[in-house]
């Protein structure tokens, strides 16, 4: 029976009998003080750059790539990536993902995510950047153990129009749901459809005279308020957006930004997401390099 969370799988995971146009898949575990990939697959067009340690905790850090530059209608995306107990990955892309027009069909990307004990996941790609007419759904599942990390982030954009006009995409629906321990623990349902929301789009409890959002989930035992209580306040100091950052039934919390520049939204993510490192890890800023 369907549970008053779910919705129907082809709304936004589209046709599961059609082959996905790329397909990562990506294990990980320890091996010699540091984690490597124990078990890596890709196919069609998402490809993975070799691996890097940009500190000394031994994490490993991995971008995807898309050599076709850019999503269309009908393609589909899955992404899946198991993280062992114990071990650590950074993960990104190499640049922005670009969703273009999908006159007939939406664009699907299923990410699903498993995260074991004393496990670490940090999530933190570019911003997806939707052009006129697109349609882009992405449905994540996140299952974490009760002694896992995971920080996750998505930054949405509307692309360039001919016009000069703002909100030419057709859809922006992004659904994340994490369990922990096997329980419910978050469902995140962000469905803008700007034709449809004309009348609501701006109003101050939606994206007000902004254009781009930005959300981060963070997931991890040593979460508490002294901690979300620095989030907020160092989120407060980032000048030309909003935030907010609410605290979840278990030790995590949620960041809603909104803003008009990328640049200012990616800093609101790096901002929490280094806060985290720091506090619950000792482990140093986010520096990404993307190859």
């Amino acid at each position: 029976m369907a549970s008053m969370w779910s919705i129907p799988p082809e709304r936004i995971d589209g046709d599961a009998d059609k082959a996905a146009t790329g397909t990562l898949e990506l294990g990980i575990s320890v091996s010699g003080g540091r984690s490597v990939a124990t078990r890596q697959y890709h196919a069609g067009a998402l490809k993975i750059i070799r691996p890097h340690y940009l500190d000394e905790t031994g994490q490993v850090y991995y971008i995807t790539a898309n050599p076709g530059g850019g999503y269309v209608g009908g393609d589909s995306y899955r992404i899946a990536v198991d993280v062992a107990g114990g071990a650590s990955i950074l993960f990104t892309d190499q640049s922005a993902t670009k969703v273009y027009r999908t006159p007939e069909s939406f664009v699907s990307q299923k990410i699903d995510f498993h995260v074991g004990a004393g496990a670490v996941l940090e999530y933190v790609p570019d911003q997806l950047i939707l052009y006129r007419d697109a349609d882009f759904r992405q449905h994540m599942t996140v299952d974490l153990d009760p002694e896992a990390s995971a920080f996750l982030s998505d930054i949405v954009t509307p692309g360039w129009s001919p016009d000069g006009g703002q909100f030419r995409y057709r859809q922006a629906h992004l659904r994340s749901e994490v369990r922990v321990g096997g329980k419910l623990a978050l469902v995140d349902n962000m469905r803008i459809m700007p034709e449809r929301d004309a009348e609501t789009l701006h109003s101050p409890t939606f994206l007000g005279q902004n254009t781009h959002f930005a959300t981060a989930l963070c997931f991890d035992p040593g979460i508490d308020e002294d901690l979300i209580e620095n989030v907020r306040a160092a989120l407060a100091e980032i000048e030309q957006i909003e935030a907010s950052v609410t605290a979840c039934d278990v030790p995590g919390f949620v960041v809603r930004a909104v803003g008009n520049r990328t640049e200012h939204l990616m800093e609101a993510v790096q901002t929490a997401a280094n806060i985290v490192r720091s506090t619950l890890r000792g482990q140093g800023k986010l520096h990404m390099r993307q190859y």
